[in-house]
Order: C-alpha cells, then sequence, then structure tokens
C-alpha cells in the first residue's frame, strides 16, 4: 500500500471522527496544546480501522519519554554483510554509548509476514481491543507478537540482518508494548495505536539529525523557518526517544556545538537556542564530516558499529559553499565503502527534508530524489505546504501535519512512504 493509499484511509477515518488538522507544522507553535487545536475525543474511540490506515490529528509534542524504553542493540551477529570477519559487539562504540543488552528468546518465527489483512479488532486480527491485546501489556491493542513481526519485516526490506539476527527482536517488541510507548504516541499525535505502531521500525535505528544554520534560516520569511525547524526537532526528538532510551544526535552545517542523547521538545529546543544562524550551507561537507565519518564510517572500519543509521538533514536551500555535487560524491563514496563492508549499503538511510519555500531547494532536493546514482539511497521530504499542495494534486486528498512527520521519519526505512514510488504521480510544479 503506497503513501497515496494510506493517506485516503487516513482522512476517511479523520472525516468519521472528526480528527483532521491540515495547519502547517509550527502554524501555532508554542500555544498550548503543541500545534493546531487540541481534540477531547480519544483514538480509542474511533471506528474500526484496517492495518495501514491512519487517522490524522495535531497534539502535544516533545514529552519525555517513560520508564521502560529501550534502544540498545541486538548481540553478535553470525555472519555479516561482505567477506570480513565477523566481530560485530567486540568493540566498544564510540557513538552514542548504547546499552549493551541482550535479547531474550524468540516467541514467533522470525522473518513471519505481518499479518495485513484481518481488520483490526476481528477474529484473528492482530489489534484486539485495548487493554486485550496477547503478549504483552499496555500496548493498547497491538501485541508484541505484531511488533515482532514489523520490525522484521524492516529488517528484511532494509537488509539489516549483520545488526539484528533472528531472535533478536522479540524483546525489543515486548518491551515497546510494556512500556507504553505505542500509547503515548498515539495519543500525543492522535492516532489509533495500531497505526502509531509503523513508527516503531525507528527503534531499529540511531537518528541523527543534520541541522541547517546558514543565515537565510534567519532572514528569510521572518524567521518562519526557524520555527518550523524548532517544532519538526521537537518531534522527532519526542517519537524518536519514545523507542530509543538514548534519543537522538544533533549536528549543525556551520556551528560546532553537538546535541547528544535529546529525547524531549525541551531538550530541542534548548540546543538551537545556543545556534546563531549565520553563514553558509555545505550540506556535503558537514555531512561527511560531521556525521558519515565519525559516526557511521569510522565505527563499520572497526566492526563496532552498533546500529543503522537514519540520517535526517533538514535544510532551507541548496547547498552554497562548496560544489553542487559534493553531497553525491559523499554519499556515493560512503555507499561504496559500506558494500566492502560486513554491514553493507543499508547501514545508512538518508532523509533530505526542506523548511521554507525557496524554489531552487526544492529543485535541487528533487534532482537528488531522481539522481540515477543516489536517488534510490535516499528520500526527500518538501516543506509541509508544498507537499500539501502536491499531494492534493496527485491524489485529490489533503495531507496532515502528523502523516508529513510521519512521511519524514518513515520514507527512507517502508518503502510505503515513500510518495516517488506512487504511480501515475504528475509531474513536480514549482
Amino acid at each position: 500500500m503506497g503513501f497515496a493509499s494510506k493517506l485516503a484511509q487516513a482522512n476517511a477515518i479523520a472525516g468519521a471522527t472528526g480528527l483532521m488538522s491540515n495547519k502547517p507544522p509550527g502554524a501555532s507553535y508554542g500555544a498550548q496544546g503543541g500545534y493546531g487545536v487540541a481534540q477531547a475525543s480519544s483514538p480509542y474511540g474511533a471506528p474500526p480501522s484496517q492495518p495501514g490506515q491512519y487517522g490524522s490529528q495535531p497534539g502535544q509534542y516533545g514529552q519525555s519519554p517513560a520508564p521502560g524504553q529501550y534502544g540498545g542493540r541486538p548481540g553478535a551477529a553470525p555472519g555479516g554483510y561482505g567477506q570480513q570477519p565477523s566481530s560485530y559487539g567486540q568493540q566498544p562504540s564510540s557513538y552514542g554509548q548504547q546499552p549493551q543488552s541482550q535479547y531474550g528468546a524468540q516467541s514467533s518465527p522470525y522473518g513471519q509476514q505481518a499479518q495485513q489483512s484481518s481488520p483490526y479488532g476481528a477474529p484473528g486480527g492482530y489489534g484486539q481491543q485495548p487493554g486485550a491485546a496477547p503478549g504483552g501489556g499496555g500496548g493498547g491493542g497491538v501485541n508484541a507478537q505484531y511488533v515482532a513481526q514489523l520490525l522484521s519485516q524492516c529488517v528484511r526490506d532494509q537488509h539489516l540482518d549483520a545488526f539484528y539476527p533472528p531472535g533478536s527482536l522479540d524483546s525489543i517488541a515486548q518491551r515497546v508494548v510494556q512500556s507504553g510507548a505505542l500509547q503515548q504516541l498515539a495519543s500525543n499525535w492522535k492516532l489509533p495505536v495500531e497505526l502509531a505502531s509503523d513508527l516503531v521500525k525507528i527503534a531499529l535505528f540511531d537518528v541523527v539529525v543534520l541541522i541547517d544554520d546558514s543565515g537565510s534560516m534567519a532572514f528569510e520569511q521572518n524567521g518562519e523557518r526557524i520555527e518550523d525547524l524548532k517544532m519538526i526537532l521537537g518531534k522527532i526528538a519526542f517519537a524518536c526517544s519514545l523507542f530509543d532510551h538514548d534519543g537522538i544526535q544533533v549536528r549543525f552545517l556551520n556551528s560546532q556545538l553537538q546535541g547528544n542523547n535529546i529525547n524531549n521538545e525541551q531538550a530541542a529546543l534548548q540546543l538551537v537556542s545556543q545556534v546563531k544562524f549565520s553563514g553558509l550551507t555545505p550540506l556535503g561537507t558537514s555531512l561527511e564530516q560531521k556525521i558519515l565519518q565519525p559516526l557511521l564510517l569510522g565505527p563499520a572500519r572497526s566492526n563496532a558499529l552498533q546500529k543503522p543509521l537514519l540520517i535526517i538533514a533538514i535544510t532551507d536551500g541548496a547547498p552554497a559553499g562548496e560544489s553542487s555535487d559534493k553531497i553525491v560524491q559523499v554519499i556515493s563514496s560512503a555507499n561504496q565503502e559500506l558494500q566492502r563492508s560486513r554491514y553493507g549499503p543499508d547501514a545508512v538511510s538518508y532523509q533530505l527534508s526542506q523548511v521554507g519555500n525557496d524554489k531552487s531547494a526544492q529543485k535541487f532536493l528533487s534532482s537528488l530524489d531522481d539522481h540515477p546514482t543516489i536517488g534510490s539511497l535516499i528520500d526527500q521530504t518538501m516543506d509541509y505546504e508544498f507537499e500539501q499542495e502536491q499531494m492534493k494534486v496527485k491524489t485529490g486528498e489533503d495531507l496532515s501535519p502528523e502523516m508529513w512527520l510521519m512521511k519524514l521519519l518513515l520514507g527512507p526505512i517502508d518503502t510505503s512512504y515513500d510518495s516517488k514510488d506512487e504511480s501515475n504521480a504528475p509531474p513536480r510544479r514549482y
């Protein structure tokens, strides 16, 4: 099921329950209740829905994660990608100080396909009524077996076997269900729990955000781009920290300031407040020097890479201060090196996300998404208003801020959220 199909189902649910917001991210940033107007109705009161459907509603964000969350990696993987000897897990990690938790025995066959046909709440379907899901308490309608199947599907699709060998996913799923992370996410984003469960795939990755702190972020659009950036970063930190208690890592294009273990909105805002937005946009150079070399390729060379990386670059313009093809060279080089490692090229996924309405940035990001060399390695998400307009043209559906955020987080690691895979999509308009 593609993104347009999911969006149609999301709007159908939202229309039936009144849970729809079309305010852009940051439209009422800082207001009580987060962006948009909070609704009193509960997602659990929504009509029965099928897996893959998405109800959307703005909600609060940036709350601290509940206790019992997780984010450690599994034990040593047998074999691995490529022909180098496997020594995974034997060297200390230079990245993130991930907890070295060992996962328990497997309760369901690794690699089993996720159930996608039975309606939510129907006999034999995965999400039974809230509070009655077998396999773990606190999941609110999604049991641990289904969560493990989602994780297993992501491992297969993204070729993450070097990180997650058979038997390593069931304990992750159990912890997700028991921690109440899905309930908290569903409550804040006003999604049915069984649908918010798609974001559990974030648990398999270390998330690193590269932020554009160039001068144009401050003086264009009266500073709105910085406000949107704050909202997006806060949302990312909140959602990711639910599934990895270490939170996210943040780097900037120009500033040498580093944000480590950012796990809530307040920490994200405090970090951004320390940065002076000035300078150019060395996107490829900073990606290589501040993320790829120290956090990915260095650990991979020493067989100490703990988890695959999901890199989210948030920028308002095309590169400046470097050649226009620098980012292509950097991503291509990293891909080639990873192909020779035991981890494989899927040890990193990229999301390039735009804030602001700069048309040259839109054209540049689209050119990367369509690039013959790196297009298949990245996903791109345009500014919310632009994506909303494009989705209306393509499908006739309204794009909610929540679904835009879902695409931003999941587009690089779940092909059903990559809108470029939609058939019959018209050319982009700028």
